[in-house]
């Protein structure tokens, strides 16, 4: 079996003292982060073959320190964090971690969220799994004029994106006062982030994102050196 270490931005890192091998065993944990992160990468890497590992380094600006330990690890590894940016300024956002082996670091362009609006049916999903109001219901997410036709790597500020489609689609029901009303359902990072990353489907995912399949790809040839 391959031990396959993800480090990923977001969640809630470990203690500085332990930042490697703290409850790194992914299914047997409650921690929603690796669990979400973790059903997504199982779909390509079965747990029969590989161990992976997940784990949260909090803000991107750790992210050097764990490829620093990687490059000096035995271990297979790779950094996954968020551009932030256009596809085109990947170069100059690597050339950041110079010398170290910048291989090893891959994207989710422009941010984690537009892997979930490449997928507008999971939203959908979602919503249903998680008792929403529907509002508009006779538009399809996918077909909004925010994300419609247009290639979710495309899109800046994903997340403001998703939130204003959960507000304009979905709506959460309150009683006040003995009255039933409807308030918009906001998206919420920390809390609906990683249910939406489990929700989706790696292969589709990997035809939409050259870094997914160039992910993909590096671990799988790595585990046959």
């Amino acid at each position: 079996m391959v031990n396959v270490l993800i480090f990923i931005e977001g969640g809630h890192p470990p203690p500085a003292d332990n930042f490697v091998f703290q409850s790194m065993q992914t299914a047997g944990n409650h921690a929603a982060f690796r669990q979400a992160f973790h059903q997504l990468f199982a779909q390509y890497f079965p747990s029969h073959r590989f161990n992976l590992m997940i784990q949260p380094i909090g803000s991107v600006s750790q992210a050097k320190k764990y490829l620093t330990f990687l490059s000096g690890s035995p271990e297979m590894g790779v950094i996954l964090i968020d551009l932030d940016a256009p596809k085109h300024e990947k170069p100059s956002r690597l050339a950041a971690y110079a010398p170290l082996d910048t291989s090893r670091i891959f994207f989710m362009i422009q941010e984690m969220e537009a892997w979930p609006l490449s997928q507008p049916q999971k939203l959908e999903k979602f919503a249903t799994e998680e008792g929403l109001v529907r509002k508009r219901g006779e538009m399809q997410v996918g077909d909004d004029v925010l994300i419609a036709n247009r290639h979710p790597e495309d899109i800046s500020n994903p997340s403001k994106v998703l939130n204003t489609l959960f507000r304009k689609y979905f709506a959460i029901k309150k009683v006040r006062g003995g009255r039933v009303r409807s308030k918009p359902r906001s998206y919420s990072k920390a809390k609906d982030g990683p249910r939406l990353i489990g929700l989706l489907e790696l292969p589709p995912l990997a035809q939409t994102f050259d870094e997914v399949q160039a992910l993909i790809r590096y671990i799988e040839q790595a585990s046959q050196d």
